[in-house]
This record gives C-alpha cells, sequence and structure tokens, in this order.
C-alpha cells in the first residue's frame, strides 16, 4: 500500500515536472514571437522613415537642369555632372545626407562642377543611408570616364562616410570634400588635400562641432565658413528638422559655396 502510494505521488511529481517544461516551453515560444513581431515592427518603421527622403526643390532643380554650361545625365544609376566646355580630369565621388535623395543636390554641385572645373558623381545610398553604401565609391569611378585625380565628398552624414572610405584608400586618392560636417575618422596623418565647409547658421552640424573635430585631419586643411548659410543649403531640398534658419539667400550660398571649392581645387 505504502509503495502504491509512492508511485502514484511520484507519478503526480512527475506529470507537474512535465507540465510545468511544456508551459515553460510554451511561454519561450510566445516570447520569441512577440519579439520578432516587435523586431519586425521596428524594421519596417525604420525603412519606412529613411525611404522618406527629402526631394529636391522643383524650381532649383529644373534650373540647374537647363544650365547649358553643364552637362548633367546617369550613368551606371549615378546622376554625373561635368562642365560642357569639356570632361575635366579631376571627379569628384560624392556622398549624400541621411534621408536626402541624390538629385536634391543637382543644383549645387552642378555650381561647384562648373566653378571648380570638375567631373561630379552623386552615390545613392542604400536606402538613403550612407552607412550602408560606404563602399560605393568604387561603383562611382566608373561612372566618370577621363577623370585620372579623385576625391571623395559630401554632406552631413555622408561627409562622414566618405572620410571613411578615404581612410582605407588612401593610395586611390588626392582629398576629401567635407560639407556640413566633420571626418568622424582620423586621417591626420595623411597626404590627403582637405576642403571642410561650414555653415554658421547650420543647426545639426554648427561650426563650433566641426572645430573641435579639426584634429582629425590633416595639419594643411582648408577650413572654410560661410555665413548666413545654414545646413540644409548644402543641398536643394527645403527645411530640415533641427536645422536654424538661414540668414542668406539660397543664390548667395550656392555661389559661395562654389567658389570656396574652385579656390580649393583649382590650387593644383
Amino acid at each position: 500500500m505504502t509503495r502504491r502510494i509512492r508511485t502514484e505521488t511520484q507519478i503526480r511529481v512527475n506529470a507537474t515536472q512535465r507540465d510545468k517544461k511544456i508551459m515553460t516551453a510554451l511561454s519561450m515560444k510566445r516570447i520569441g514571437g512577440i519579439a520578432v513581431l516587435v523586431l519586425g515592427l521596428c524594421a519596417g518603421i525604420f525603412v519606412a522613415w529613411v525611404l522618406d527622403a527629402s526631394s529636391p526643390e522643383p524650381v532649383a532643380y529644373a534650373t540647374a537642369m537647363s544650365d547649358p554650361r553643364v552637362v548633367i545625365g546617369s550613368r551606371d544609376g549615378f546622376i554625373t555632372i561635368r562642365p560642357a566646355a569639356h570632361e575635366p580630369a579631376v571627379g569628384l565621388l560624392f556622398y549624400p545626407g541621411l534621408r536626402v535623395t541624390p538629385a536634391s543636390y543637382v543644383a549645387k554641385l552642378s555650381a561647384l562642377a562648373l566653378s571648380a572645373n570638375v567631373q561630379v558623381a552623386i552615390g545613392r545610398p542604400f536606402l538613403n543611408v550612407a552607412v550602408f553604401s560606404i563602399g560605393q565609391a568604387d561603383a562611382m569611378r566608373v561612372a566618370l570616364p577621363g577623370v585620372t585625380r579623385w576625391y571623395v565628398g559630401g554632406h552631413s552624414l555622408g561627409g562622414a562616410m566618405a572620410c571613411r572610405y578615404a581612410s582605407k584608400h588612401l593610395a586611390l586618392l588626392e582629398g576629401v570634400v567635407l560639407l556640413g560636417t566633420y571626418c568622424g575618422t582620423d586621417i591626420s596623418d595623411s597626404s590627403l588635400r582637405v576642403l571642410s565647409v561650414a555653415a554658421e547658421n547650420d543647426g545639426l552640424f554648427p561650426p563650433s562641432k566641426i572645430a573641435a573635430a579639426r584634429r582629425e585631419l590633416p595639419a594643411g586643411a582648408r577650413m572654410v565658413q560661410i555665413p548666413g548659410m545654414n545646413h540644409a543649403q548644402f543641398g536643394n531640398y527645403g527645411e530640415q528638422a533641427g536645422d536654424n534658419a538661414p540668414a542668406i539667400k539660397d543664390a548667395e550660398a550656392r555661389v559661395t559655396l562654389a567658389n570656396a571649392a574652385a579656390t580649393f581645387f583649382l590650387e593644383r
């Protein structure tokens, strides 16, 4: 009798332990399913956010596209810009800022290409995030025929990623062009030529932040500040959250930026 009671008790204990294991497994499965659902939802929200990129202002874009002094086209999926008169031997591989479409830089970069006598290829980062396409400069080079001297550059996050690319490809490049950003990578020991342009009214990368990162750049880096310009005026895509209001018109920002680039590129 005692043995049977013990056996029945053991059976009940085993059943309870089995039920607990089943419940634990079900709970873990449920938690895992919820975690996957949450991660999927977050990923979907992120993709929707980055794909909601700023587009070019129609008037500025149309004006640039109709300018007979420059040739604006597309090659291998990249926007290309060059002076109409010839194909310069200097090329600038340009990384757009976060959530800004490549076309939003056509107006500013066409003026830069003309004044500085360079060819430009504008990148198209995956999901409009330059971090996902740091190596894209390799593909952009193919889009610019006749170029023998290469520079990389970019605006905001794009500029920082261009600088990171440069740090890994020193032998291929002459220099870096940073617009409204700092390098984020130490290239101070390199022989790269660097142009860093800050905007006085930049609310995202103010001149003080760019100056604080000056130590990352070579001693000969050219540091320029454009009075009254804001962060969004490095392109033409309208207002940007977190930015300050500009104190100069877009036409003045375009000319001043182009002149700064011309001084830098035409030194050689």
